[in-house]
């Protein structure tokens, strides 16, 4: 009734009005006087929105309307698909590295046409850290009962020409699943001291002023030659390898990585270089 009236101002009529007009349009229609209600039908309730999100096409990459879990890094049956970023659901979900579509995880690379080449990669990469002992392939029995056994990931990258844009190498790269480390239990302080970039530019700026010759020096592989910190255990990735041994699927199970040397993905890791730096 009040917003009758409020839509009709000129409308000077009583309630008394109102009702008699009624009677004298329908006179057999018997309605109740009129009363004042709340119009609940004018409520505004806060609701999620239906759209659901996209990434832009330019991106080559699809969103799927999919309940993701996480895979139970406890249940050894699903070991291959054990990775940090790979996830069961009741389609088939693909999640890139990033919006690079040369860097991407195992499970993707494996559905590239240059799968071998991937694959070479990771022969290569563990070969290389079997031959500078950053780890050992111990049993599982050797581990303490105590210890918490982390994850890894492999990442895969083509890394092209700047100039061409020419695939020049396939590169994979073995990383510890840092979300599972523990303070006090994995690591204490991961603090790093790092140069700012304005530093760099002022250094620089500097050796063109004073007509001085710069160098520039790159460590390869540069987290992995300190010594770790204290004992950690690994998972064996999907896909690895070792040297001059094949391993079934069921012997995966009754093996895993004791790092001797610091390793990618570790919390500490720019910490623990850091102080090798200092201490050589």
């Amino acid at each position: 009734y009040k917003a009758g009236l409020i839509a009709n101002e000129g409308d000077q009529d009583t309630p008394e009005e109102d009702q008699e007009e009624i009677s004298k349009e329908d006179p057999e229609d018997e309605r109740e006087p009129l009363v004042e209600q709340q119009d609940t039908s004018r409520q505004q309730y806060i609701t999620r929105s239906g759209r659901v999100s996209k990434a832009p096409e330019r991106l080559g990459m699809t969103t799927y309307e999919s309940i993701l879990e996480p895979y139970d890094y406890e249940e050894w049956d699903e070991w291959c698909e054990k990775d940090l970023f790979a996830f069961k659901a009741s389609e088939q979900v693909s999640m890139k590295a990033s919006t690079d579509l040369d860097t991407m995880y195992y499970h993707q690379a494996m559905r590239e046409p240059d799968k071998e080449r991937f694959k070479e990669a990771i022969r290569k990469e563990c070969e290389d850290y079997f031959r500078e002992s950053n780890y050992k392939l111990i049993s599982i029995e050797q581990v303490p009962k105590d210890a918490t056994l982390l994850s890894s990931v492999w990442q895969m990258k083509r890394k092209r020409k700047p100039s061409t844009g020419e695939i020049s190498k396939y590169k994979a790269r073995m990383n510890v699943d840092g979300s599972k480390m523990v303070k006090g239990i994995h690591y204490e302080e991961t603090y790093a001291p790092v140069v700012a970039w304005a530093t760099i530019r002022f250094f620089l700026t500097l050796a063109v002023i004073n007509n001085w010759h710069t160098r520039q020096l790159d460590f390869l592989l540069a987290f992995t030659q300190a010594d770790i910190e204290r004992d950690l255990y690994m998972r064996l990735p999907a896909g690895f390898v070792v040297p001059g041994k094949t391993l079934s699927d069921e012997d995966r199970k009754k093996y895993v990585l004791k790092l001797e040397k610091n390793l990618y993905g570790q919390k500490q890791a720019g910490r623990v270089w850091y102080q090798h730096l200092k201490r050589n």
